[in-house]
């Protein structure tokens, strides 16, 4: 089933990419002022259902992979926030579309005064990059296009740099799909046949080693026999862990505004209460998504080790 999908997929968009479809997964709304250097031929074939590369928080320097890329869009808005010292690579494995873009990135490069970008043709289950390449993965509404989000999930974590992070925007459903829509062709290509529930397809990123996956928007699709399919735009982070942590007498406490909560490992925070941590776990609670939420201190000077609260289910 996954190579013909693939290989239907494939085809889909090879015609879309011929004869653009306005309709199709709807057009993401970009600020003009974020595609104003880019020529009209890749707006015409941009199919998205959110605006990844946007939420991102891409910093100039970057190294920026684009899962999907189609004609380039979201490539060609990373290349202007990386800037002259970054690095953007699109991977897509329709032909057409990767032509596009490769004859719409020297007007972009004058545009900018700049050539960052460069596009590859390879599959989201298997990246052909080496191990931690990017800062960042984004994918605009293109996983649910694979027949093994597993799959494309562990890949982005090995293509990510140990402290790396992915944007993406995708499709997923409020119940389980029918075997109608499932087998249906045509559904593939509209990003509806391939939806997971949103716990899986958040269960499949866990799954992969993620941590801090975070929902940032969330916005109904479309609706089909009963079924809501909503448009969702996911961060989820990579750190790799020791393999014997190491104490340092670091504490965190919990600041609030719930009563407690609970982490990817399932230790327990009940606010106002300190709690001894490794110092990976002192490290990754001081960046996003965790930063302001914890307050870490050290022993000196701070509270006296207290008794550690038992690891409960997340809040």
């Amino acid at each position: 089933m996954d190579n013909k999908v693939r290989e239907s997929v494939n085809r889909f968009y090879a015609a879309a990419a011929h004869e653009p479809i306005a309709s199709l997964c709807c057009a993401a709304k970009y600020p003009e002022e974020t595609i104003s250097h880019i020529p009209k031929s890749v707006l015409e074939v941009s199919y998205g259902c959110g605006s990844p590369v946007t939420m991102a928080g891409i910093s100039a320097g970057e190294t920026v992979v684009d899962l999907g890329s189609g004609g380039g869009i979201d490539c060609f808005i990373a290349a202007r926030s990386v800037g002259r010292t970054g690095r953007v690579i699109g991977i897509d494995m329709t032909d057409k579309m990767i032509g596009i873009a490769n004859e719409a990135a020297s007007d972009v490069a004058g545009n900018l005064g700049y050539d960052v970008v460069e596009f590859k043709k390879g599959f989201l289950e298997e990246i052909f990059l080496e191990n931690g390449t990017a800062d960042l993965v984004t994918s605009n509404c293109v996983i649910n296009l694979s027949a093994d989000k597993k799959a494309v999930f562990k890949e982005i974590y090995r293509v990510l740099k140990p402290t790396g992070r992915f944007c993406i925007s995708d499709v997923v459903s409020d119940r389980e799909l029918p075997e109608k829509i499932y087998n249906d062709k045509q559904l593939w290509g509209e990003c509806l046949a391939g939806a997971l529930r949103e716990e899986q397809f958040i269960g499949a990123a866990r799954e992969a080693g993620f941590y801090g996956l975070l929902i940032v928007s969330r916005s109904l699709y479309r609706e089909l026999e009963g079924i809501r399919f909503y448009s969702i735009t996911l961060n989820g982070y990579k750190f790799q862990k020791e393999s014997v942590p190491a104490y340092s007498g670091q504490y965190a406490i919990y600041n609030g505004p719930f009563q407690s909560v609970s982490d990817d490992d399932g230790q327990l925070y009940e606010a106002g209460i300190p709690v001894e941590i490794s110092s990976e776990t002192a490290e990754k609670l001081n960046r996003p998504p965790y930063s302001g939420l914890f307050t870490v201190i050290d022993a000196e000077g701070g509270p006296q080790k207290s008794s550690q609260p038992t690891p409960g289910k997340c809040c």
